[in-house]
């Protein structure tokens, strides 16, 4: 009789961060759910439901910025203004290996594919002549875009950084070898 005591045969998870993903989302999903399906909820009151649906998309920007960027793919990104007033982008990028390619693919796929989603709610409200519902959609490209622009330029630059020190690294291993090559006695 063989007994197993779980160790033996752990499965490899294929999301190392399931509560972080269910929360990167979670707030995207329920601020378009909220937007669409808002006439059956709400009869009335597009001032509550303008509320709910900003603060989903705030909370949602939040997540995404400052949680599951950092633990999904590795990236973090800030702007930080100077006492002279001019703007600097930070970037952070994880030394380790990335998460699991699942969570690569969840996290990427959202954060392009909601901004679209919130472009196609706000011309179709442009088109129906709905100008109040346009205010929901616009916040929600303005906000899903930050998030877009900056971890877009955060991989860049982490690609930029990854070439960088292979070059250097590269270098340095060559000039090794060249100094390995002449200091070495000839026989």
């Amino acid at each position: 009789v063989v007994l197993s005591f779980g160790g033996e045969e752990e499965k490899k998870r294929t999301v190392k961060h399931p509560i972080a993903v269910f929360f990167h989302v979670l707030f995207r999903t329920l601020s378009i759910l909220l937007y669409v399906f808002a006439s059956y909820i709400f009869s009335n009151g597009f001032v509550e439901l303008f509320i709910i649906i900003i603060l989903l998309l705030a909370l949602d920007f939040w997540v995404i910025k400052n949680i599951t960027g950092r633990l999904l793919v590795g990236l973090r990104w800030w702007n930080k203004v100077e006492e002279d007033g001019t703007s600097t982008w930070v970037f952070e990028t994880k030394k380790s290996a990335p998460s699991a390619g699942a969570e690569v693919l969840i996290f990427w796929s959202t954060l392009i594919c909601f901004p679209i989603l919130w472009i196609v709610f706000f011309f179709t409200a442009a088109l129906k002549l709905a100008w109040m519902w346009m205010l929901i959609p616009a916040v929600g490209i303005a906000l899903n875009s930050a998030n877009v622009i900056g971890y877009l330029k955060c991989r860049k630059d982490a690609g930029t950084k990854l070439r960088n020190m292979a070059g250097q690294f590269i270098g340095q291993q060559l000039l090794k070898q060249a100094l390995n090559t002449t200091t070495q006695p000839q026989t």
